[in-house]
């Protein structure tokens, strides 16, 4: 087994909600949580003005006036550490939730994501996206990686081991105190510990078992055997809801679309997560947006519907379209917090893009890039409107002008069929995709049409007879015809009803009706 600890030093901070970014690049103002009139975590802002963890928070406040202070929020907490986890999910299944930290068992994850360095890497992406600050602790036991990630080693960097011996000689070098404090050990029993000489934690080991024990150390020997490997240490797996609905208050009301793009970078990727863990795609989702209320009205919140054109838990998709919709959102009023709803998904096992067609598609096809290709109409369509993006839908109909009726890209439901009984959609090999809006009459020279210069009819006659359903009747014989310039041209010659091939030559008129690229 290999575990990733990932330990969040700033949680108390971090669980808060996502801080706005100032738009000149400037650092961020000063922010603390404070506990019991004590600093409980600083943010770099703070740290550099010289404030501490500790510290008092009238000794702060006259180092820095302008110290933004937050009362900590423990159940906040607990639901950040939830969020993060659900995130992890789509990188494994095995997911241990701590107070302060989720544990990751990745030994059947690491051929998936190219080994350990690509998976750190996709950690590392997801983690900023999320927003949270973590130390990485790595061992073959949970507990291992626990300590190796909350206590820092030699040069105030986490441990990473792949054996056990290898994490064997990482603990032994760690000093006892903090391993006493990450173990929640009463403090009595560090003064012990120190007062017979013993600062780190091999030397502990090399203590008499029966007599650590006899004196109150039966708690620490049992978390060194299971950080070592020498007794087992079950865990409890962490199970996501059923449902995904997930929210997040900001730290500051916003009002413009950047902040509430960079707060709902929190909320896509444990969606992103979810969908992986349950092996599902998204199809609809909805951003609610939450307003503070004027006087005693509250304000109905503001819903961003989207909707994708072909469902997806990538969650840089998701983001990006949720991007062009909240640009295209009027704001009523300030901004409080949001919340992500699922509306709609869809099964969606395995990889989610299909194999890639190389023979005869170019890199900008469709069939060469089919995900890209269906991510650019979905962002088209989220910033421009349903409406104003649109595909061919075939209907049921012989007559080329009727066989396909243009709807939005993203629409699901098929068009109208015609009353049953009606012909099916006729063979599209030999027709082009450009149709003219109305056909072009043509000339006529020694029975052959004329279109800059005489065509040559390159296909047999396919006779489409077809409307009198609906009292519109149309009689017609298509070829296939190519000009001098070596162009292919789909050209008709209008029938009249009745006419009889073994009647002698009926009367006819050429059209021009498409062209083939």
């Amino acid at each position: 087994m290999l575990w990733l600890a990932l330990h969040l030093p700033w949680l108390p901070l971090e669980a808060l909600g996502p801080a706005p970014r100032p738009a000149d690049g400037t650092p961020p103002p000063p922010r603390a949580v404070i506990e019991q009139h004590r600093l409980r975590v600083v943010n770099a802002s703070a740290r550099a003005l010289g404030l501490e963890e500790g510290m008092s928070t009238a000794t702060a406040l006259s180092l820095c006036p302008a110290l933004h202070g937050l009362p900590r929020q423990p159940a906040a907490e607990a639901a950040f550490v939830r969020l993060l986890a659900m995130a992890l999910s789509c990188y494994t299944p095995q997911v241990v939730l701590q107070p302060d930290a989720v544990l990751l068992e990745v030994s059947g994850s690491l051929r998936l994501f190219g080994g350990l360095a690509g998976l750190g890497g996709r950690l590392r992406r997801t983690l900023q996206q999320v927003g949270a600050h973590v130390r990485i602790g790595m061992a073959p036991t949970a507990a291992a990686a626990a300590l190796l990630a909350r206590v820092p080693g030699a040069g105030g960097r986490p441990g990473r081991a792949r054996t056990l011996d290898a994490a064997a000689a990482l603990l032994d070098a760690l000093p006892l105190p903090p391993v006493l404090q990450a173990l929640e050990l009463p403090p009595r029993l560090g003064e012990l510990l120190q007062g017979i000489g013993c600062q780190r934690l091999g030397q502990v080991r090399a203590l008499p078992r029966t007599g650590l024990q006899r004196r109150g150390g039966g708690l620490l020997l049992l978390a060194l055997d299971r950080a070592y490997g020498h007794a087992p240490d079950p865990q409890a797996w962490y199970e996501p809801p059923q449902q995904f609905e997930l929210g997040c208050e900001l730290m500051h009301r916003a009002d413009d679309a950047a902040m509430l793009v960079f707060a709902a970078q929190r909320l896509v990727q444990p969606l992103a997560g979810w969908l992986q863990r349950q092996w599902l795609a998204a199809a609809r989702c909805t951003l609610w947006l939450l307003h503070e209320g004027a006087g005693r009205q509250a304000r109905p919140p503001t819903p961003v519907r989207l909707a994708v054109g072909d469902p997806t838990r990538d969650a840089a998709q998701l983001l990006l379209l949720l991007r062009e919709r909240l640009q295209r959102t009027e704001l009523p009023a300030p901004v409080y917090g949001l919340r992500l709803q699922l509306d709609e998904a869809v099964a969606l096992a395995g990889h989610e893009g299909r194999l890639a067609l190389v023979s005869g598609a170019g890199p900008g096809t469709e069939e060469a890039d089919p995900q890209a290709f269906r991510a650019l109409v979905d962002r088209l369509t989220a910033r421009l409107g349903a409406e104003q993006v649109r595909k061919l839908a075939p209907c049921d109909d012989h007559r080329p002008e009727r066989a396909f009726q243009p709807v939005p890209a993203q629409a699901t439901a098929t068009v109208a069929a015609v009353p049953s009984g009606s012909p099916a959609p006729a063979a599209l090999c030999t027709r082009p995709a450009w149709l003219l809006p109305q056909p072009l009459p043509l000339a006529e020279h020694a029975g052959r049409p004329v279109h800059g210069g005489p065509l040559l009819l390159r296909t047999r006659a396919e006779r489409i007879e077809s409307g009198w359903f609906d009292d519109e009747l149309v009689c017609r014989d298509y070829h296939v015809a190519e000009g001098s310039d070596h162009r292919l041209r789909w050209v008709f010659r209008q029938r009249r009803m009745g006419d009889a091939d073994t009647a002698g030559e009926p009367a006819a008129h050429w059209f021009l009706h498409g062209l083939f690229g």
